[in-house]
């Protein structure tokens, strides 16, 4: 189950193998949360919904393994959107 949030977040970033700036950590609700693992990583492409008279800007999303400091971890999805970033939604 996954709960959507949209929010904004902070993220500090860095390349991964692709040259892409992967999430490295975010900070969310004044607490700090650890990039664990990356679980995935797309990109939504304005060019795919074309044609349909929807505007969508291309954006990277990033679902993530992730702690804030204690040894729970959690899953995030993170998103890249204009040089901004989200949390758009966390999976329970």
């Amino acid at each position: 189950m996954t709960k959507r949030y949209r929010e904004p977040v902070e993220v500090t970033a860095g390349p991964d193998t692709s040259g892409a700036a992967a999430p490295l950590r975010f900070a969310w609700r004044g607490s700090t949360y650890i990039v664990v693992s990356v679980l995935g990583h797309w990109r939504e492409d304005a060019g795919y919904w074309t044609g349909g008279g929807v505007s969508v800007p291309q954006r990277d999303l990033w679902r993530v393994e992730a702690r804030n400091g204690s040894p729970a971890r959690g899953v995030y999805e993170l998103v890249s959107e204009a040089g901004a970033w989200r949390l758009n939604r966390i999976w329970d």
